[in-house]
């Protein structure tokens, strides 16, 4: 995804804005403010300090304060269990309504191209597994790191109401990504998924080696990036993204890191390569929109099944 242009003026506020966080939480101001360009959808800065090194996210979207809230409960709770995340310091908003959250700088370059990659994909599956361990109650983007307890939602109202299985599936089929036989097979195993009696966990949402921390011998400093976590079925949703980006070896690592048998992985194949899919109704949207024909003719290929090598 490109990143987004930001005009002179904005980055001068949000950098005093910045200015007012870093004074007001530690009272004394910083020795240096620096924006960092990797920010998608916040105004990102890079913090030093007297205290030590931060990172003060701020973004223009008033609802983004939630995620913020998530965010902090999920990183403060797999902390507990020792899993390497960043130490959310505060979250708050600014006069204007504006969201922030100030976090402790992490350590360490992103692992996907890190020479030990396999045994840190090996690592990442175990912690995928401590991760999806701790219990949740309710379904969806709507759980426990909310103070009062939402309407509670199933697992099938989930996949209904807030993931809108149903309308993946007929966006899918009237673009024809996918064929009419392929669309009664994915109908058919979200509707069996709906049935499952399922204990919500939570998932990290987006567990990819984009959002791992490694320092240079390859040791995870950090699990980053939290925004996307959810209550959710595990193993089935967190692998449907996890396994993703990695070629088969590697998918082989992530697997025996979490600890699943092969018998295991067969039998939640089809609702995790369902799960895939379907989220990538998402992206197939955007590039639609923004008539990006080679990325939306890379999804087609991609959806085909012309590149599943393995199986028959």
């Amino acid at each position: 995804m490109a990143q987004t242009k930001v005009s002179p003026s904005d980055l001068r506020r949000y950098r005093g804005i910045a200015h007012n966080i870093v004074r007001d939480h530690f009272r004394k101001e910083a020795s240096r403010i620096a924006y960092r360009t990797t920010g998608l959808t916040n105004f990102v800065f890079a913090i030093n300090h007297a205290e030590g090194q931060f990172v003060v996210r701020i973004s223009p979207d008033t609802n983004r304060l939630k995620t913020y809230q998530k965010e902090i409960w999920a990183t403060r709770r797999v902390r507990v269990l020792g899993i390497p995340s960043p130490e959310v310091l505060k979250v708050g908003t600014v006069e204007s309504g504006e969201p922030y959250m100030i976090s402790r700088r992490v350590s360490g370059t992103e692992a996907t191209h890190h020479p030990k990659r396999l045994s840190i994909i090996h690592e990442v599956g175990r912690f995928a597994k401590e991760i999806n361990s701790i219990q949740t109650h309710n379904f969806g983007e709507s759980f426990d790191w909310l103070e009062s307890p939402p309407q509670p939602l199933t697992w099938a109202g989930y996949l209904d109401s807030e993931w809108n299985a149903t309308e993946r599936l007929e966006f899918l089929e009237k673009v024809e990504f996918i064929s009419k036989e392929g669309i009664e097979q994915l109908h058919s195993i979200i509707e069996e998924a709906k049935t499952m009696d399922v204990r919500p966990t939570l998932s990290h949402g987006d567990l990819r080696l984009k959002n791992v921390i490694v320092d240079e011998d390859g040791e995870i400093t950090s699990i980053i990036d939290w925004e996307e976590c959810l209550s959710t079925f595990a193993a089935a949703w967190e692998l449907s993204i996890a396994l993703h980006d990695l070629s088969i070896d590697e998918k082989h690592a992530f697997l025996d890191g979490y600890g699943l048998e092969g018998s295991d992985v067969v039998k939640m194949s089809s609702i995790v390569k369902a799960f895939n899919i379907l989220n990538y109704v998402p992206f197939i949207k955007g590039a639609l929109e923004e008539n990006d024909h080679p990325t939306v003719n890379r999804f087609r290929l991609r959806l085909s099944g012309a590149l599943d090598l393995y199986s028959v």
